[in-house]
Parts: C-alpha cells; structure tokens; sequence
C-alpha cells in the first residue's frame, strides 16, 4: 500500500538517535516498516509513529514518523533536504503493523 504525507517540519532528538517529519497524511494509510519512495535521500524505514500537539486547546494532534539514523552523516543528509512543504511518497516495506 502506498501512503502520501505532507511534511509540516522535521527535528532530531539526538539522545534517542532519530530523525522526526511530522504532517499530514494526505492519501492511505501511514504504518511502520514503510519506506520512503520519494524524496530520494531519506532513505529510511519508518520506525514507529507518534503525534506532535500542534494545538492544546483545540487538542489537535499530527502524526509524526520516527526514522532511526545510523550515524551523523545520515543525519546531516537527512536535514540538508528541507523537507518542509515536500510530499514523501511511503510504501509498505517487510513489516505488517498497524495503520494510522
């Protein structure tokens, strides 16, 4: 199943070693174990999926996929792809986990 997410913004949580895109889902179905198609460079497997409170008196929340990066390199490339306002094109990849 393939899966299209409007990134809203992106940050690191470097004790945890990973790399954050929270939106939009704008077609299908978001999942762990998918992998990002499009962009090129953000080649990564989502690894779980959170939600960012993007208002607490409207209690509005954004899903937001957890990529795992390997070492700084990755990271750096990762960031360098302003990735904000660009639309990843997700497909499901070898894991069967639940959609959001």
């Amino acid at each position: 199943m393939t899966a299209r997410f409007l990134v809203n913004a992106t940050f690191n949580l470097s004790s945890r070693a990973v790399f954050v895109v929270h939106g939009q889902v704008l077609e299908g179905a978001v999942r762990r174990g998918q992998r990002v198609r499009a962009p090129e460079g953000l080649d990564a497997e989502v690894e779980q999926i959170e939600f960012v409170l993007i208002s607490a008196q409207k209690g509005r929340e954004n899903p937001a996929l957890v990529f795992r990066y390997r070492d700084e390199t990755q990271l750096a490339r990762w960031q360098s792809l302003s990735l904000e306002g660009q639309t990843l094109v997700l497909e499901d990849g070898e894991s069967g986990a639940a959609a959001v």
